[in-house]
């Protein structure tokens, strides 16, 4: 009789170690999604702020990333002044994070004139 429980006592705690192996599988999977999906956005982030920074490019601009990711950069015209920039980084394993934000367009400084900050006189 007491052979018969330590054996059942060693199958419930297989079955409850088994549980938490497989939590701690998941929670791990989660953890690397959550990574990459941190740096896609960052790679967008950086992408928005080098737009801002050197300017809209002509025509659709197509990086490769490290770690197998891909970065579209758009930029079109929305109304005077402003532009839509449009960045869409897609991740190695499939999905794909969109930003899109309106950028301002510093209008260009003529020299001479009382914006370049020269006296008029």
């Amino acid at each position: 009789m007491t052979l018969l429980e330590v054996m059942l006592a060693l199958v419930i705690l297989g079955l409850v170690g088994l549980g938490y192996l497989e939590l701690l599988h998941q929670s791990h999977r989660l953890i690397g999604d959550s990574r990459r999906w941190s740096q896609a956005v960052g790679y967008a982030e950086d992408a928005m702020e080098r737009v801002k920074l050197q300017g809209a490019p002509l025509q659709p601009l197509l990086d490769e990333l490290p770690g197998g990711f891909h970065r579209q950069i758009t930029a079109t015209s929305w109304r005077p002044g402003l532009i839509a920039v449009e960045v869409r980084v897609t991740l190695p394993g499939g999905g794909h994070f969109d930003l899109d934000r309106l950028i301002p367009v510093e209008p260009p400084i003529v020299r001479g004139s009382p914006l370049a900050g020269e006296d008029p006189s």
